[in-house]
C-alpha cells in the first residue's frame, strides 16, 4: 500500500484551534498579537474589515488585497510578500478562497525564510515566529486544514503542490457571514469538492480508520442542510456546512485523492474552476471505482455509515446535488477540447504524476483516465 506519509497515515496530524458561531472572529481577541497582516481577496467589504479590527488586540492591523488571480505563482506573490517584510507581522490572517489561503501561506514562509527553495522537499525544519489563521469564504477547498499549497506552474500549465504539515494553520476561523451572500452556484460546486474530499479519501489506498469518521460526519452534515443554499439561508446551517468543508480537509489531507482531483488538477489549463471540473468528473469517477468489488465494498460502507440506504443512493444524491447548478458552459468546455485531450500525451504524464491524485483506490493508467473522460459527458 502507498504510504506517503509514512506512520501519519495511521494517526491524526496537527490540528488547528477551530473557532465557529456566531461572531467566532471574536475569538482572536484571545491570542497575543502586536502587529497583524492581512491578506484578502476583492470580495472583502468595510464592514467586515471593521469587523476584524474590533476583534484584534493588536497595536497595528494592515489589509492587503491579494495579488495574483486564480491559483498563485511565486513571481505574483512577489509584492505582496514586499508589503509583509515591510510592517513585519506577529500575526498573518487569510482571508478568502483556497487560491488565497495558499498563496498566504507561501507569502508567510518566504518573510520568514527568504531563501526558501520550493524544489526542496525537507521542510521538517519550518518553526514559525509568526501565527497563521486561516478564515475561508467558501465552503469546500479544504485549504484551511491542508499541508498543501496548491501553485500554478505558467511552464507546465498544470497545478503543482508544495507540502509541509507545517503549512497547517494554527487557527481556523469559521463565519457564516462571509459566505451568507456568496453566489449560489459557488456554494454548490463547493460542496461537490468537499464531498469529493470524503469520497476519494475514504476509498483512498491509504486506510486510516481514524480519519473515516471525519468523513461519514461530513457527508452526513452535507446531505441534511444543503438545501439551505437554495431555499434560504440560516447561518447556523451555513455554518455546519462550513465545519463539515473542514472535517473533509481532514479527510483530503491525511489519506490523499484519487483520479478526479488528478484530472480536474489539469483542466485549470482550459479555464475551469477547480469545483467545477470536479463536479463533471466526480460522478464517472465513482463510477470506474466500484467496477472493483473492493471498492464497491468500501463505497457501500461509506454510504451506509452517512446515513444513506446503499452506495446508488449517495452515488445519486451526489448527482442530484451537482444538477442543482447549470454546468453546460463547463461541459461544453469539456466536449470541445475532449478529442485534443484523449491524444494529448503531456495531459495524461501530468495527470498520473499528479500528487493530488495518487491515493486513488484502483491503480491508473492513460485509459483508465481516458474512459473517465470518454463518460463524463
Amino acid at each position: 500500500m502507498w504510504e506517503p506519509q509514512g506512520m501519519y497515515s495511521k494517526f491524526i496530524l496537527k490540528q488547528p484551534a477551530i473557532l465557529f458561531g456566531e461572531n467566532a472572529i471574536m475569538g482572536l481577541k484571545t491570542y497575543a498579537s502586536s502587529r497583524v497582516a492581512i491578506i484578502h481577496g476583492s470580495s472583502l467589504n468595510d464592514n467586515y474589515k471593521k469587523k476584524v479590527i474590533k476583534a484584534m488586540a493588536a497595536f497595528e492591523v494592515s489589509f492587503f488585497e491579494k495579488t495574483w488571480e486564480g491559483e498563485p505563482t511565486l513571481s505574483s506573490l512577489t509584492e505582496t510578500i514586499a508589503h509583509i517584510e515591510k510592517i513585519k507581522p506577529d500575526m498573518i490572517i487569510a482571508i478568502g478562497g483556497g487560491s488565497v489561503i495558499d498563496g498566504a501561506k507561501m507569502v508567510r514562509t518566504y518573510y520568514e525564510f527568504p531563501f526558501f527553495d520550493v524544489n526542496d522537499t525537507r521542510l521538517s525544519m519550518l518553526n514559525w515566529k509568526t501565527n497563521f489563521v486561516a478564515i475561508p469564504t467558501t465552503i469546500g477547498s479544504g485549504a484551511e486544514i491542508s499541508s498543501a499549497s496548491v501553485m500554478y506552474n505558467d511552464s507546465t500549465k498544470s497545478k503543482e503542490f508544495i507540502i509541509s504539515h507545517q503549512f497547517i494553520p494554527e487557527i481556523i476561523v469559521l463565519e457564516a457571514s462571509l459566505i451568507a451572500n456568496a453566489p449560489r452556484k459557488m456554494l454548490l460546486s463547493s460542496m461537490i469538492d468537499a464531498l469529493s474530499h470524503c469520497i476519494e479519501g475514504y476509498m483512498s489506498n491509504i486506510d486510516n480508520m481514524l480519519i473515516d469518521s471525519y468523513a461519514e460526519k461530513a457527508i452526513q452534515i452535507i446531505s441534511k442542510n444543503y438545501e439551505v443554499v437554495s431555499k434560504g439561508v440560516k447561518k447556523e446551517n451555513l455554518n455546519k456546512l462550513q465545519l463539515a468543508s473542514v472535517f473533509a480537509g481532514i479527510v483530503q489531507n491525511h489519506c490523499i485523492v484519487g483520479a478526479t482531483h488528478a484530472l480536474a488538477h489539469q483542466m485549470s489549463a482550459y479555464g475551469l474552476s477547480h469545483s467545477d471540473a470536479i463536479s463533471i468528473f466526480l460522478p464517472s469517477v465513482i463510477r470506474k471505482n466500484i467496477e472493483c468489488i473492493k471498492s464497491l465494498n468500501r463505497f457501500e460502507k461509506l454510504a451506509i455509515n452517512s446515513g444513506f440506504s446503499k452506495g446508488s443512493e449517495l452515488l445519486d444524491f451526489v448527482e442530484d446535488l451537482i444538477s442543482c447548478f447549470n454546468l453546460q458552459k463547463e461541459k461544453n468546455i469539456v466536449l470541445d477540447n475532449r478529442d485534443l485531450i484523449l491524444v494529448d500525451e503531456s495531459f495524461f504524464e501530468r495527470a498520473l504524476a499528479d500528487k493530488g491524485g495518487q491515493g486513488n483506490p484502483t491503480p491508473m493508467d492513460k485509459e483508465f483516465l481516458q474512459d473517465i473522460i470518454k463518460k463524463a459527458i
